[in-house]
C-alpha cells in the first residue's frame, strides 16, 4: 500500500527564467494581456520549513465562462538555435495548419481533450509529437491556456543510395537484397534519400526533443512508464519526397550508442512511436554489444527508442502552486526531469495542485511553464528519489 510521508506545506521552489510574449520575441518583464487583463510573474519566497513557495502574481482572474470548443496556439523553434521555424505542418486530429515566418501557429474550433496529440512535420527535421491538455475557452479571443512552445531537432545525417545497395552504417544496416515498398504498399526500386536522427536522452536537449512521453504500451497491452537509453529515427523518401519503407518480411538492424552513465542490461526492449495514438509501442529487443552499444532488428522504419519499462509501481510527487495573493495557480504545466526520463502533469487543477508519477529510486528536478504569460521556471534543487508506491508532497 502507498505511504504518504514528509508532508510540507507549499515548498516547491522555482526561479524565473524568462517571459516570452506570444506572437513576439522574449522579454525580461511580465507579459500583460490587455484583452483578459491578466499578468503573471514567477517568483520564490522563503518558507519557514526551510523550503520555498512557488508564487505567481495575478492582477485579475480569467473568465470562468467556457464554451464547448477550444483553441490551441504555439510556436515551433529550432532546438539548437532557438529561432522560430517557418512552414512547419502542425496537425491535431483532423485539423492542421502551417507555422508563419516566426514559427507561430493557431488551430481553432477544436474539441476539448485531456490528452490531445499534436504532431509537427518539416523537411529536414525529426517528425515530432507531444501531448497537451485542450481546455474549452469562452471565445477565440481569450488568452489560451493551451499555448505550447515546442523545439524540433534537425536530422543529424542525410544520404542518398539506390534500393539495390546495402546500407551498412553505425546506426542502421539493411541488406542489399532487401525489398522496399512505397506509401501505397506497392513494390519500390530506385533512388532513396535516407534521413537519420540520434537522440542522447541523458542531455537536456535530448529529453526536450524526445518524441512523445516516456511511457507506452507493452507486450501485454498495459500502459507503462519507462526510462530511455536513446532514440534512433530513420526515414526513407523516394525522388518525389514520398515515404518508402521496408517490404513485408524484411528487416533492418538499428544501433543505439553506449551511454556510460547508465546501467547496461544484456537485453532491452525496443519501442516504436505511433504518431496517431501519440504512444510508444513495445516491439522486439536489442542486445548489448561488446563496445557497450545495443543492436536490434526491426521490421519497419520510423522512430524507435530503447527503453527499460517500469516493473514496479511508480513513486508519486504532489505539489501546489499559488499566486502571491494566495489564490491557486491553474493551468501550469509541470515536469519532473530525471537523468534519462521525464514525466509531466499537463495542467495544474483549479486548486493549483499537480501530481506526477516518477521513476522510483531516481532523483529529479522540477520545471514549470505558465501557458498564459509564457513564463518558464526551474526548480532550484534536486529532489531526492521516491520509493516505489510512496506518495511525497512538496518534499525537498
Amino acid at each position: 500500500m502507498s505511504k504518504i510521508k514528509n508532508l510540507f506545506a507549499l515548498t516547491t521552489s522555482l526561479f524565473l527564467l524568462s517571459a516570452c510574449g506570444g506572437g513576439g520575441g522574449s522579454t525580461d518583464s511580465p507579459v500583460s494581456n490587455t484583452n483578459g487583463g491578466y499578468e503573471t510573474i514567477l517568483t520564490s519566497e522563503a518558507d519557514t520549513d526551510g523550503g520555498a513557495e512557488t508564487t505567481l502574481t495575478s492582477t485579475s482572474s480569467l473568465t470562468t465562462a467556457q464554451s464547448a470548443k477550444a483553441v490551441h496556439s504555439g510556436q515551433v523553434k529550432n532546438s539548437k538555435t532557438g529561432n522560430g521555424l517557418a512552414d512547419v505542418k502542425v496537425t491535431l486530429g483532423e485539423s492542421s495548419t502551417t507555422t508563419d515566418a516566426d514559427g507561430f501557429y493557431t488551430l481553432s474550433d477544436l474539441s476539448a481533450n485531456e490528452e490531445a496529440v499534436v504532431n509537427f512535420e518539416k523537411e529536414g527535421y525529426l517528425l515530432s509529437s507531444t501531448k497537451i491538455q485542450l481546455k474549452p475557452l469562452s471565445n477565440d479571443d481569450t488568452a489560451s491556456s493551451n499555448y505550447l512552445e515546442y523545439d524540433m531537432h534537425a536530422h543529424d545525417k542525410q544520404w542518398n543510395y539506390d534500393s539495390s545497395e546495402q546500407i551498412d552504417g553505425i546506426h542502421i544496416a539493411v541488406d542489399a537484397s532487401a525489398d522496399y515498398m512505397d506509401s501505397e504498399g506497392k513494390p519500390y526500386s530506385g533512388a532513396i534519400a535516407a534521413y537519420l536522427t540520434l537522440i542522447d536522452i541523458t542531455t537536456d536537449e535530448g529529453k526536450e526533443v524526445f518524441t512523445g512521453a516516456f511511457k507506452g504500451i507493452n507486450y501485454n497491452g498495459e500502459l507503462v512508464q519507462f526510462d530511455s537509453y536513446g532514440l534512433v529515427s530513420i526515414s526513407l523518401k523516394d525522388s518525389n519526397g514520398n515515404t518508402v519503407d521496408l517490404a513485408d518480411g524484411e528487416t533492418a538492424t538499428l544501433g543505439f550508442d553506449a551511454v556510460s552513465s547508465l546501467e547496461k542490461p544484456d537485453i532491452l526492449p525496443l519501442w516504436y512511436y505511433d504518431y496517431e495514438q501519440g504512444l510508444w509501442v513495445e516491439e522486439g529487443n536489442a542486445e548489448l554489444q561488446e563496445d557497450g552499444s545495443y543492436k536490434g532488428e526491426v521490421t519497419h522504419l520510423g522512430t524507435w527508442s530503447l527503453n527499460r519499462p517500469l516493473e514496479v509501481d511508480p513513486g508519486i510527487y504532489r505539489g501546489r502552486i499559488v499566486y502571491t495573493d494566495g489564490t491557486p495557480a491553474q493551468d501550469i504545466r509541470v515536469h519532473a526531469v530525471g537523468n534519462n526520463w521525464s514525466s509531466s502533469d499537463l495542467s495544474t487543477d483549479e486548486d493549483g495542485i499537480f501530481e506526477i508519477e516518477v521513476i522510483p529510486g531516481s532523483t529529479f528536478q522540477l520545471k514549470a511553464y505558465d501557458y498564459i504569460t509564457k513564463n518558464r521556471a526551474n526548480h532550484n534543487v534536486i529532489i531526492a528519489a521516491i520509493a516505489s508506491g510512496d506518495i511525497v508532497e512538496n518534499r525537498i
